[in-house]
């Protein structure tokens, strides 16, 4: 189950190359305090946090105490500010740093010179020589989402991690995982400059074979790895003629024969591989068989085959529990990509067209002599609708514009200021079928 849910790393599969790649920089700059940087790119589920995971475990097994792991994502860490106090405490609790010379820097440039000083020789601060012999215990950055890096403004914390991976002013190992191919296009000069132009490229399984592999490791026990808490189990597993280890044994090869022989399973394989070649999809297809697994019952191919977990293909079933002020803002946050041509918005410009159509519908309605034209007409006030539109964006209906521009901290722009992207277009509100009033259908209908 582990496996299956990722909370446990699966041996890598064809990546013998891309593996001592990445194992010699990381190698060469715990043991010899060289400062390197590198990219590793390929497509989601191409194995590349596993490949880079995998590559720190196996060093750590030998230089367990001569360097750090800082671990920062694009999607958490959204500007450099946050990445950099990030930064600090994962260095400060693995240094043993005092919490009081942690807080006392609260803005960006003295945690940036401390962050500096923290990871600089002694001699470099004092303007003395290095002494030869001399090497200052390693950090590794694994930087993922790197793109997401690369779009921030003045891209600082890049230009500072690649300036001192190149000036060798401390032994750092800059790595990025992306999915972008072309990431380093949209590198500033001064950075990309600084940067080691190392690449290793991940690709997706090239073929049916490498891809049935991949799926199998999943589902048969490993006797590698590290992981000290099945220590005892893989001893057990290893033991000739241990009831552990025939079980095991007996439970590879009746792996191994369905994955190759059962015609229900090879289908889903093959529907896989054709489609997406997408392990995690095949690892959701085996969550519930291998859940119900016991003595009594052990999962066939067509037990696998039919009972496949897949999210819809949209948010639109998401859309029937949304109360009136709920859809409303939604459709005005739709309209408003279509009449600015713009695909981000914020509550401000939101609420604005919301209580525009409104008003617009009110006025119709009077002229008209007609009766109240349901509830999509009536202005509900702001602070009732910021909690309909806290609402949509709990529902994921409304997603983060990342880079986006003019963005920053939620201190700078406020809650109403954020800029937001609507994940459902407006033809698919209006085609949803959902109940809603002849005001709000003709919202969709019309801009």
């Amino acid at each position: 189950m582990k496996s299956l849910t990722r909370k446990k790393r699966l041996p890598l599969v064809g990546l013998d190359e891309e593996y001592q790649k990445v194992h010699q920089v990381v190698e060469q700059t715990v043991t010899a305090g060289e400062g390197n940087s590198m990219l590793v790119i390929g497509a989601r589920g191409s194995a590349k946090t596993t490949l880079v995971e995998t590559v720190l475990s196996q060093i750590q097994l030998d230089h367990h105490d001569d360097f750090h792991i800082v671990r920062l994502n694009g999607f958490i860490h959204t500007d450099d500010k946050i990445a950099l106090k990030e930064t600090w405490r994962q260095l400060g609790r693995e240094m043993d740093v005092e919490d009081e010379a942690m807080g006392a820097r609260s803005n960006y440039a003295d945690t940036l010179a401390s962050l500096l000083a923290l990871l600089s020789h002694p001699a470099e601060l004092s303007a003395d020589e290095v002494h030869e012999d001399y090497t200052a215990k390693s950090v590794v950055f694994v930087l993922d989402e790197f793109d997401f890096f690369a779009s921030h403004s003045r891209q600082t914390l890049l230009y500072n991690l690649f300036d001192i991976a190149q000036s060798r002013k401390a032994p750092i190992a800059v790595l990025g995982l992306t999915t972008k191919v072309d990431v380093v296009e949209s590198l500033e000069k001064r950075v990309k400059s600084r940067f080691s132009h190392r690449y290793v490229h991940l690709s997706l399984p090239q073929s049916f074979n490498a891809f049935r592999d991949i799926c199998q490791s999943a589902l048969t026990y490993s006797t590698g790895g590290s992981d000290s808490g099945i220590a005892s189990f893989k001893h057990r597993l290893q033991q000739e003629d241990s009831p552990t280890q025939r079980l095991g044994s007996a439970w590879r090869n009746y792996v191994s024969s369905l994955l190759c022989d059962d015609p229900n399973l090879n289908f889903l394989l093959r529907m896989i591989y054709a489609h997406t070649k997408s392990v995690s999809q095949f690892f959701a297809a085996c969550l519930i068989p291998v859940l119900s697994l016991s003595p009594a019952h052990v999962p066939t191919g067509t037990d696998f085959a039919s009972n496949i977990l897949s999210p819809p293909d949209s948010k639109i079933h998401i859309l029937r529990g949304l109360s009136d002020l709920e859809l409303s803002l939604l459709i005005a946050a739709a309209r408003l990509d279509i009449i600015l041509d713009s695909d981000t918005c914020n509550f401000n410009m939101a609420y604005e067209e919301y209580t525009m159509l409104a008003g617009r519908a009110k006025l119709y309605s009077s002229a008209s002599g007609a009766a109240a034209l349901g509830n999509g007409a009536r202005v509900w006030g702001r602070e009732v609708a910021m909690g309909a539109w806290e609402r949509l964006e709990a529902l994921e209906l409304l997603v983060p514009a990342l880079g986006a521009g003019g963005g920053g901290s939620m201190a700078d722009v406020g809650r109403t200021g954020k800029l937001w992207r609507v994940d459902v277009g407006l033809e698919e509100i209006g085609g949803s079928g959902v109940e809603m009033s002849s005001v709000m259908a003709k919202w969709c209908r019309e801009i």
